[in-house]
């Protein structure tokens, strides 16, 4: 597996880091980074159009044509898609944090017994 570069329609784009600006294109597109895995599609629309340069609407077209006409598949661009998750220090270092602060703002069960004083 090439995680260097994705090919639509007998292109090859080069396969780019997940950084921040491809974290904005996915909230541009209302997925926040936690929601990655439940919005796949979506997701990897926006991950498609970054890589070509594209909006995302160019992107969904152009992948069309590469799955009815060129017989293309999703397989080789989720591989090189999860990879640069895997490997994207900014991704992780942003997961860490957001995992972080919803440890920190889950609120804690008040296990204080309070003293009741005898009328």
């Amino acid at each position: 597996m090439n995680n260097e570069y994705i090919t639509i329609n007998n292109r090859d784009y080069k396969a780019k880091e997940f950084d921040f600006n491809f974290l904005c294109m996915l909230g541009e597109n209302n997925i926040e980074v936690g929601e990655i895995r439940k919005k796949v599609i979506p997701s990897l629309r926006c991950y498609i159009a970054y890589c070509m340069g594209a909006d995302v609407e160019t992107a969904g077209e152009e992948f069309n044509k590469h799955v009815i006409a060129n017989g293309g598949g999703f397989e080789e661009i989720m591989e090189v898609f999860s990879a640069k998750a895997e490997e994207s220090d900014f991704f992780r270092a942003l997961t860490k944090t957001e995992t972080q602060e919803t440890t920190t703002a889950t609120p804690k069960k008040n296990t204080r017994k309070e003293k009741v004083q005898p009328e």
